[in-house]
């Protein structure tokens, strides 16, 4: 019998004029909010104010007083990590009540953060700069809310509004990347005790900002969302709890997002889970008590949430908004687990639209989200597999190649197994540093990249498990953890792996428009692919002497049958043979002459300068024909 008793329930909805749901409900009067007594937001009381002062004068940058008036500023202030919102870096203009400027650096040493949101799983393989450490959307809004929080002294953060992340905020094969904060007062009641900021963050290098967003202040929380979530629909436990999907990296997430905890459960429509509150002592290098305004790991988890709803959907999914989000009281303390439900309220097109409440752990409503936006795509599994675990599966297709020993790997790849994935981050991750140079020396022109790429994932997936079966390994090589080079004659060649130096297969690498092939063999090997297609009459003649040309011709009506599939059989059958020899045709493919030749494809080449005889089997593959070739005895 399945166990529910630590299954989140949602039992009751929320009316508009409550703050809570469940068996608890607490009035939206501020006055009344239950915590310590104090109805100020909790980042607008005195003594947290003083704090974030302190930190500034430490920092040499002057800050608004408590009647808003403002000594002047510095614009020669060096950020100084460790100050209780760490993200306020050095205030390079400012003027009160009114705008800020503050430059931020990312950096990888200070930032430990940013180890465990990187898209590609190369731990112990590559450095974290290689691995596209990204800025969560949910950090990104820390950031804004500190720099936007210098404009409003003795006011509290209740939330944001029409939150927009246009691009990611990465650090891409560099361990620093600088940002400018910017924010600006839109609105200021003083009566109210209200004021709404805009803020936007800037990497370095961009032409527009990454996200913007309005940042909300008030002395008093306020109660203006009303959502109204259906029952679950549907409703069934996901079959792995929260451990377990981190530890299968279904989440690429590191310990410091790791939030969801416990089971979660999906409906048609939406889901339940429960996140841990967890105190931010492993963001920073500098201190273990950084002061922040919000969780930004805990939202984050929400958008994980979404994911993990998503993918039962065949969907994966990327942040790209927010359109509000409201604060009811300050955060849980570290070691709080809080219900959570989404409900989708869009599912159309590209985007994914949900609505969020999450509660306090004590039956009361902490916070809501409306309109929580998605970008959405399809993965192949394949693709999906590889990307969370790159040493248990492999990116391309095996194929089996009749007549070579067993130790020999053939994959192939095609433009389409990755229609939908960046190109640049599948080069982080088979890539190393020099070939990453090589595949980044191609962007000018786009499709020979893809198809140089294609090349190296087929050939390093070739090897990887080559290595494995030599090895009896259940896990292979992760792709990166070796090169490939050419030699001087640009035959293509393994670096010594990394766990048995000197010991590598021989490669063969070929690619056309249908996809890329490569082989890796104990033995010497040469592999090719072309794309069966009509060609011009001519074009025989220029590769095949006339003795060639009867050999064909005498193959009880094959080549007059199927005339643009032998010939592209010859053509195949010399390249590979090049490619075996190690220097290729060099122009003249009639150096190459066809000896034999049967009706089921194998082929004998002779090399015209060495005298040396090759067989050759060629095969048919949907529209294209694949040529291997081995010394003869």
């Amino acid at each position: 019998m399945r166990n529910t008793s630590r299954l989140p329930r949602f039992r009751t909805r929320p009316h508009r004029d409550w703050i809570g749901f469940g068996e608890t409900l607490i009035m939206a009067d501020p006055a009344k909010l239950p915590d310590d007594g104090n109805p100020l937001p909790l980042i607008g009381r005195l003594y947290e104010m003083e704090a974030f002062r302190e930190a500034s004068e430490a920092m040499g940058s002057s800050l608004p007083d408590a009647t808003g008036e403002t000594a002047g500023h510095s614009e020669t202030i060096e950020p100084q990590y460790g100050a209780e919102l760490p993200f306020v870096g050095r205030i390079v203009d400012y003027v009160a009540n009114n705008s800020i400027l503050v430059e931020r650096w990312l950096d990888l040493e200070e930032d430990l953060h940013l180890a465990d949101h990187a898209f590609v799983s190369a731990e112990g393989v590559k450095p974290v700069s290689a691995c596209l450490p990204v800025v969560p959307m949910t950090l990104s809004l820390e950031m804004l809310a500190e720099t936007a929080a210098c404009l409003a002294p003795g006011l509290g953060l209740i939330g944001f509004e029409d939150v927009k992340a246009t691009s990611w905020i990465e650090l891409a094969d560099t361990d620093k990347l600088r940002l400018t904060i910017s924010a600006r007062t839109l609105e200021s009641d003083a009566q109210e005790q209200y004021c709404r900021i805009a803020a936007a963050i800037q990497a370095e290098g961009r032409s527009g900002p990454a996200i913007q967003a309005q940042v909300l202040f008030a002395s008093h929380y306020r109660l203006e969302l009303s959502l109204s979530f259906t029952e679950l629909g549907n409703p069934r436990v996901h079959p792995r709890d929260a451990k377990e999907i981190y530890a299968d990296r279904y989440l690429f997430h590191g310990p410091v997002y790791q939030c969801l905890t416990g089971r979660i459960v999906l409906g048609d429509r939406g889901a339940v889970g429960e996140l841990a509150v967890k105190a931010p002592t492993d963001f920073f290098r500098s201190t273990a008590r950084p002061q922040f305004l919000t969780d930004p790991a805990l939202l984050d988890a929400v958008g994980q949430l979404i994911g993990i709803w998503a993918m039962e959907q065949e969907r994966y999914v990327f942040p790209i908004g927010i359109g509000k989000m409201e604060f009811y009281r300050p955060p849980p303390p570290a070691g709080t687990n809080v219900p959570v439900r989404i409900e989708v309220t869009r599912n159309e097109g590209k985007t994914l639209d949900c609505d969020v409440e999450i509660q306090d752990g004590a039956g009361a409503v902490w916070m809501r989200i409306k309109d929580w936006k998605d970008w959405k795509f399809r993965w192949e599994r394949r693709l999906v597999d590889f990307r969370r675990m790159p040493t248990r599966y492999l990116l391309s297709k095996s194929v089996p190649l009749p007549g070579l020993a067993q130790d020999a790997v053939c994959c192939t790849i095609s433009p389409a197994d990755v229609s939908d994935f960046d190109a640049r981050l599948l080069a982080c991750f088979y890539l190393q540093r020099e070939e990453t140079t090589a595949f980044s020396e191609k962007k000018a022109q786009p499709r020979r990249q893809l198809h140089w790429l294609l090349g190296r994932i087929a050939a390093k997936d070739a090897v990887r498990s080559w290595w494995a079966r030599r090895q009896g390994a259940s896990a292979m090589l992760h792709p990166a953890a070796f090169a490939l080079r050419n030699t001087e004659a640009g035959q293509p060649q393994v670096a010594s792996l990394p766990t048995a130096p000197g010991v590598a297969p021989y490669i063969s690498i070929s690619h056309c428009e249908s996809g890329a092939i490569a082989v890796a063999h104990g033995e010497p090997i040469g592999v090719d692919i072309e794309t069966i297609e009509v060609r011009d009459p001519g074009f025989l003649r220029s590769i095949a002497i006339d003795t060639e040309t009867a050999l064909l011709e005498a193959l009880d009506g094959e080549f007059t049958d199927k005339p643009d599939e032998w010939i592209t059989r010859l053509w195949c059958a010399k390249e590979a043979t090049g490619k075996l020899l190690g220097q290729g045709l060099n122009g003249s493919p009639r150096n190459y002459q066809l000896k034999t030749v049967s009706p089921e494809g194998r082929m004998q080449i002779t090399h015209g300068e060495s005298g040396r005889l090759v067989g050759v089997r060629t095969l048919r593959d949907q529209e294209c024909i694949i040529a291997y070739a081995t010394p003869e005895p």
